[in-house]
């Protein structure tokens, strides 16, 4: 019996090419479409679900407040947190503290600027369990000037050798012995240290405030709970503790300070704080294309139903033949549903071999490294995925079955055969929820893409073109100041270089330079306020095209400047003053100093059009070591670019020439935005051509169920124009309802994404036109194929029975 399935289910497939072929390429694409999704979203998910007791895992998120109001909220908090609370309260076991390090580390002559380096704690191998492949993790990072390598790191500076027991140089200065080597972090990580330099090197640096201040900011800190501890009981019993400890400050800043504790696996889908690792993911689009992947498979099957049935006349005789000749309903549904599954498993087998095929090009635009390998092994999505193919393949072949197996033998064998107006009814349902679908998508595509025109088109008050950044040097010495002053003369010297300027901080990014207690000489500590704080040179202003609100920028002929700060008028406004004139020539109190404000900038955006200007304070430090800013003739911007290296290894040896492009280091704040845009137009796209397949099946379907109408018709006179009009009325209005109920349901899903940026297009009426009409024209053209092939057939041959 089986066996006979198999053989009327190929005769069937091979019979029918064309509605088997689209049948096929519609469902392989949609598993192709949803495998890469739910890979990708899994992905999301499964950050930090590697460590060790990561249920117990937590990450002391800090927020700070001035007069009450939240002013900075950082994934890496004050310095004594973490030694405090274990301290304090027995629900902590451990802890572990972490710091970022500027560093240049060299071996011979090899050197790197690392990016993944941090001062870690002692107890980081054994609190996150990560292996140890080379030392022993109780005394890998006990002394100071001690340091672990990742595997690769450990590849870069020793090859094959073994280096345990070397030494590495940092900064041209420090000689670090190596006491470990670790695995290399798995990709799903929200931090991915190369290098980890023992903490205690980072207290003989500085001092013990390492250890245990609550002023001092810029340092990771997770703790371990005790098994059954609970961090929001923990939570509760902070309020008494912080005030404890923060009352001078609470007392005379009118400052407070709170923490939360983020379970570690929640931290990449769910933070976005001041000092991340690394840009997070976002648990909004990762749920969102979630439900993409499972609407686009469901449209498939959609599809299938809808071409399915439509080919049922074709079957009908087939169907009244079987069943006079014995055949039960049951054994009907069985080869019905045994169909369905046959032609899921041929499209499975061809969605791998699609998402073999367009890996790489959907890995390129959604910024993924997802491999074939990786979705072939991984049990977690492949067993829920033929789970749903398997159940799915069974459902989407119910009705067609029961449809099938239901019509009448005697009314199929006298060609009379007709539908129930619930059949047609489900049938029309499917194709405007498809459309629905589709229609969200496509307004959603075009939202995004409008929304990254509006920011690109934005001027952002300050000019990032043809700039060239170079990381300044961390190799150093007494002479740094002429050699930075030689350097300039030197580019400046070149023809197509127009300018050079040294900076802690580069528009793109927020300024790392976060200061608190600053306040006017005439207001008392507790009115202090926080400011983020960039120091330039003299030259900063002028190159970067900023625009003067009040006052003058620094020069350079005033010795005096020394003591001079520019604030922008947010940080006018912020400090106190409405009219920013006022402020000019007030007086600041500044970590213990005193400097003048002699002049206020325009606001401009240091960071993306998703925030608001921020209070920028601007101190004059010409010995600025951060980055150096290059204004560039781009006309022959390799040799440009040589000439700035060359000049950079004269003056700074032993630091590497690394650089990168101002605009593109500004516009990768976008770039998870523009990435979502992408993957979100490529699927709607699929979904559009997935829904035109399920209207190509019903057009036909209805085009053969009024065949002997259309031919009544045409002999009554009807014109080939009229008919067309007439078939073609009732698909549009199924168009035009999707469209109706897709426009409130994208302004509300767009509205909440637009919401996350402080500058945002209006949500006008064009913005859902224009994608329905586009998506209306193209249903248009797949229904007049099947409307205009009717409508000019002989009438002859439609009548002929009659």
């Amino acid at each position: 019996m089986i066996r006979s399935y198999f053989l009327i289910a190929t005769r069937n497939l091979t019979k029918n090419k064309i509605f088997s072929s689209i049948n096929i390429i519609g469902l392989s694409i949609g598993m192709a479409a949803s495998l890469l999704i739910f890979q990708y979203v899994g992905v999301q998910f499964s950050y930090d679900n590697f460590h060790h007791d990561g249920e117990r895992i937590y990450r002391v998120q800090q927020n700070r407040y001035n007069e009450g109001e939240l002013s900075t909220q950082w994934a890496a908090g004050c310095a004594g947190i973490g030694p405090d609370l274990k301290a304090t309260f027995p629900e902590v076991e451990e802890f572990v503290k972490m710091h970022d390090s500027n560093t240049v580390l060299a071996r011979g002559e090899a050197s790197f600027r690392e990016k993944n380096i941090f001062y870690a704690s002692e107890s980081f191998f054994n609190f996150f369990g990560v292996e140890l492949l080379q030392g022993n993790a109780e005394e890998v990072l006990t002394r100071p000037f001690t340091l672990a390598l990742s595997q690769s790191a450990a590849r870069r500076y020793f090859g094959d050798e073994d280096p345990v027991g070397k030494t590495l140089t940092q900064n041209g200065r420090s000689e670090y012995e190596v006491t470990g080597v670790y695995e290399d972090f798995p990709s799903n990580s929200h931090m991915n240290p190369d290098i980890l330099l023992s903490f205690e090197t980072y207290v003989e640096f500085t001092n013990e405030g390492a250890r245990t201040s609550w002023e001092w900011d810029g340092f990771y800190t997770y703790i371990k709970l005790t098994p059954g501890s609970s961090p929001e009981v923990l939570k509760e019993k902070l309020p008494p503790f912080i005030e404890e400890k923060f009352a001078e400050s609470i007392e005379q800043f009118n400052a407070n300070i709170d923490f939360n504790f983020q379970p570690i696996a929640n931290i990449h889908l769910d933070s976005d704080f001041m000092y991340e690792f690394k840009a997070n993911g976002d648990r909004q689009t990762a749920n969102f294309l979630g439900l993409i992947g499972a609407f686009i498979l469901v449209l498939a099957w959609v599809n299938y139903i809808n071409l399915s049935t439509s080919k049922s006349l074709d079957r009908a005789r087939e169907i009244g033949i079987r069943k006079v000749m014995g055949s039960y309903r049951g054994q009907l549904i069985g080869q019905f549903l045994l169909e369905s599954i046959f032609l899921n498993m041929i499209s499975v087998v061809m969605a791998f071999l699609l998402v073999a095929v367009l890996l790489p090009q959907f890995n390129a635009i959604a910024g993924a490294s997802i491999t074939i390998a990786a979705i072939v092994t991984d049990l977690s999505l492949v067993l829920p995925f033929g789970l749903a193919i398997l159940l799915g393949a069974l459902l989407a072949g119910l009705y067609p079955a029961f449809v099938l197996s239901g019509f009448r033998p005697v009314s199929v064998l006298k060609g009379k055969l007709a539908t129930s107006a619930k059949g047609n009814s489900l049938r029309k349902g499917l194709v405007v929820a498809q459309f629905l679908i589709t229609m969200v998508l496509m307004i959603g595509t075009y939202t995004v893409y409008q929304q990254m025109q509006y920011m690109n088109a934005q001027d952002l008050g300050v000019n990032i073109e043809q700039t060239l950044v170079v990381m300044g040097p961390r190799v150093t010495d007494s002479t740094y100041t002429n050699q930075l002053e030689a350097f300039n003369v030197e580019l400046e010297r070149e023809a197509d270089i127009e300018s050079v300027t040294a900076s802690t901080a580069v528009p793109g990014s927020q300024p790392d330079w976060n200061a608190g207690g600053i306040r006017l000489l005439s207001q008392d500590a507790g009115q202090s306020k926080q400011f983020r704080i960039v120091g330039v040179d003299y030259d900063y202003v002028e190159s970067f095209d900023l625009a003067m609100a009040e006052g003058r920028n620094f020069s350079i002929d005033v010795s005096t400047d020394r003591g001079a700060v520019l604030f922008n008028e947010a940080a006018a406004n912020h400090i106190g003053f409405n009219n920013i004139e006022e402020i000019i020539n007030k007086e600041i109190h500044f970590w213990g100093d005193t400097f003048k404000v002699v002049g206020v900038l325009k606001n401009f955006h240091q960071e993306s059009l998703k925030t608001n200007h921020e209070p920028l304070i601007f101190r004059l430090i010409p010995g600025a070591s951060n980055y150096y800013s290059v204004k560039v003739n781009t006309d022959d911007l390799a040799a440009t670019i040589e000439k700035v290296g060359d000049a950079y290894q004269g003056f700074f040896p032993g630091n590497p020439f690394d650089y990168f492009f101002l605009d593109d280091h500004f516009n990768q704040q976008y770039q998870a935005d523009a990435q979502f845009g992408r993957v979100f137009g490529i699927f709607a796209g699929l979904a559009l051509f997935i829904g035109c397949l399920g209207l190509f099946g019903l057009s036909t379907f209805t085009a053969v169920q009024r065949t002997k109408e259309i031919g009544i018709r045409k002999v009554m006179g009807a014109s080939v124009n009229s008919i067309l009009t007439l078939l073609s009325t009732d698909f549009s209005k199924l168009v035009i309802i999707a469209m109706l109920i897709a426009a409130p349901a994208a302004w509300f899903v767009m509205d909440n994404w637009l919401s996350s940026f402080a500058y945002r297009i209006d949500l006008s009426w064009w913005i859902f036109v224009v994608p329905g009409l586009v998506v209306f024209v193209i249903a248009l053209l797949t229904v007049s194929f099947q409307t205009l092939k009717a409508a000019i057939a002989n009438p002859i041959r439609a009548l002929r029975h009659e």
